[in-house]
This record gives structure tokens, C-alpha cells and sequence, in this order.
């Protein structure tokens, strides 16, 4: 018998895989979607319990435990779906330089957030410029890959935010 493929999700290797998540949409869709499933209702459940809000500077750790191939799923709130531009996400962009730091992340696999009002590559110019200021703080850059969101596509851009 032959063993079901394996879900794109699930390939992902390395140390922190960041998704995000919109304060206005209810229950985690796409690839936070399989994620939480996964996770057997995590992030539902602490959004349910008011403990992750999905606001803007809010966030979640989990340790899949041997659910993903990464060590570190770190979902982050982006606030109201509709409210995201540039100004919201370059704040995200910081939020995230932060914890990657204090989590002493070096392999990150960052998931692009479907923004209405921002195109891929201007979420990745922007996540970019904001983890590269990291990498300058320490003896070593983080190695940043941008994956898509399962059901938005492919991206080419990836490597070290430098």
C-alpha cells in the first residue's frame, strides 16, 4: 500500500514556520487553515478563548510536536482584513523582526498573507527590509524563504534577508 502524499504544509522544513491571521475572518482559512487542523483546533481555540485576538501586534507560538517538519509555528494577527496596507504591515514586519529575534531564529519560512490592497512582492519587499535590519544585529542573518499561501500559488522569492 502506498502512503498518501504528503500536503505541501507538511514539506515545509525549518526552525520557524510564520503564518498570519486577519482579527475579521473567524476560523483560520488556507494554509492556517490546515495548520489548525492539524493542531487539532489550536488556534481556534485560543481565538474562541480570547487569547489570540488576530488584532494587529498579537501572536501565537505553538511546538507542532512532530505534526510539521518545523519546530516553531508562530501565527501572527494582522488586525481587520480590510484595514491592511502598507503602514500595518511594515509594523507587522517589526513585530516579527522582534520575536524572530528573541526566539534566536536563523531558518525561517515565512507564509505570504493574501492582502487585498498589497500585492506578494510588495509584502515581501516590505517583510524583507524589516528582517534584514535583524540580521544586522547579529553575527548571523536569518535565512528567510517566502512561501505562498497553498491556494494562492507559487512565488519565486526566497534566501537570506540580508
Amino acid at each position: 500500500m502506498t502512503p498518501p502524499p504528503l500536503d505541501p504544509v507538511e514539506e515545509i522544513r525549518g526552525e520557524v514556520l510564520v503564518l498570519f491571521h486577519y482579527q475579521d475572518v473567524p476560523v483560520p482559512r488556507h494554509t492556517l487553515g490546515k495548520v489548525d487542523w492539524y493542531l487539532a483546533g489550536a488556534v481556534s481555540r485560543l481565538t474562541v478563548d480570547g487569547k489570540f485576538t488576530g488584532g494587529l501586534g498579537s501572536a501565537a507560538l505553538f511546538h507542532p510536536s512532530g505534526k510539521f517538519q518545523v519546530e516553531k509555528i508562530l501565527v501572527l494577527g494582522l488586525g481587520a482584513r480590510a484595514g491592511v496596507n502598507t503602514s500595518t504591515l511594515r509594523s507587522a514586519a517589526r513585530h516579527l523582526q522582534s520575536l524572530l529575534h528573541d526566539l534566536h531564529a536563523r531558518d525561517v519560512r515565512i507564509v505570504v498573507p493574501d492582502s487585498p490592497d498589497t500585492r506578494a512582492q510588495e509584502v515581501i519587499d516590505l517583510f524583507s527590509a524589516a528582517l534584514r535590519t535583524s540580521g544586522e544585529q547579529s553575527a548571523v542573518s536569518p535565512k528567510i524563504t517566502f512561501l505562498p499561501d497553498e491556494d494562492e500559488g507559487r512565488l519565486e522569492s526566497s534566501g537570506r534577508a540580508r
